[in-house]
């Protein structure tokens, strides 16, 4: 980590925080990122008014938010035309998530194994509130795009076996909601089929999503029975349609719950 990434982490763990500025300080993070977002999403550069207008601020909050971003390393500006952009060297930041982020670095190695025996992609994923994140990938269908994938629990192999560990009652909150869009054609928004498939995970110990996420893809998925419960981590194996067809299902929940415990283990040792 370069001294840009020290002295922020230094100022964000170290300086004093007093509750008058609390509010303050969060306002400042949330706009910061909300900038990020503004500029990700343009793809292209933007003058200091354009972002500004974008995030309904004054032109010198968000010229002093810019500034902050660009000493960080995250935003770079042209110095002909003054105009800002998402620099390449946000990418350091992200690295040092994948490769840092919880049991990444001990998992790298591993999965990539995995990956090249069971000739599939092998990711790992955790669920947030009522979404599932990809923490950590490899395989065909695992490059750089996948990390951080998210969707919601209910079209998704990982996150249907780790909300089948909760107590019936609380399954409607993962489930899909009216205004929900099905993320492909074969997506499920029925609620009785989604509770049958989680009960079927409970006591089959996988879950399966068959093109719901992606119409081209389908998936297997087993718990990580690691830390405290309920578990909050699980790993999916993943295949194109046009292989998944010929592959025998059975043997494919065996994988999956084994290389599920092979990280569980992992993870404690």
């Amino acid at each position: 980590m370069n001294m840009i990434f020290e002295s922020c982490l230094a100022t964000l763990t170290k300086s004093p925080v007093s509750a008058g500025n609390v509010g303050r300080h969060h306002n400042s993070l949330f706009r910061g990122v909300e900038a990020l977002v503004v500029l990700l999403k343009a793809h292209r550069s933007l003058g200091i008014t354009q972002i500004a207008a974008a995030l309904n601020l004054p032109k010198s909050t968000a010229h002093d938010l810019l500034a902050a971003l660009c000493e960080l390393g995250f935003v770079e500006q042209d110095d002909e035309t003054r105009r800002y952009a998402i620099s390449p060297q946000i990418f350091q930041f992200l690295n040092l998530f994948s490769t840092e982020y919880g049991a990444n670095p001990v998992l790298k190695p591993f999965l990539r194994e995995q990956a090249a025996r069971l000739r599939a992609s092998v990711v790992m994923t955790a669920l947030r509130l009522k979404t599932t994140y990809v923490l950590c990938a490899s395989g065909p269908e695992a490059d750089t795009y996948l990390l951080g994938d998210n969707g919601p629990a209910y079209s998704s192999a990982c996150g249907k076996i780790l909300v089948s560990q909760f107590d019936e009652s609380a399954w409607m909150d993962y489930a899909s909601q009216p205004e929900d869009k099905p993320s492909s054609p074969y997506c499920k928004l029925d609620h009785g089929q989604f509770f049958r498939e989680l009960r079927s995970a409970r006591e089959y110990g996988v879950a399966w999503s068959i093109r719901e996420r992606q119409a081209s893809l389908c998936s297997v998925a087993a718990l990580i029975r690691s830390g405290a419960r309920p578990w909050s981590r699980a790993i999916g194996i993943i295949l194109p349609y046009r292989e998944w067809v010929v592959r025998d299902r059975e043997e494919l929940a065996a994988q999956a719950k084994e290389v599920a415990e092979r990280i569980s283990d992992l993870l404690v040792s």
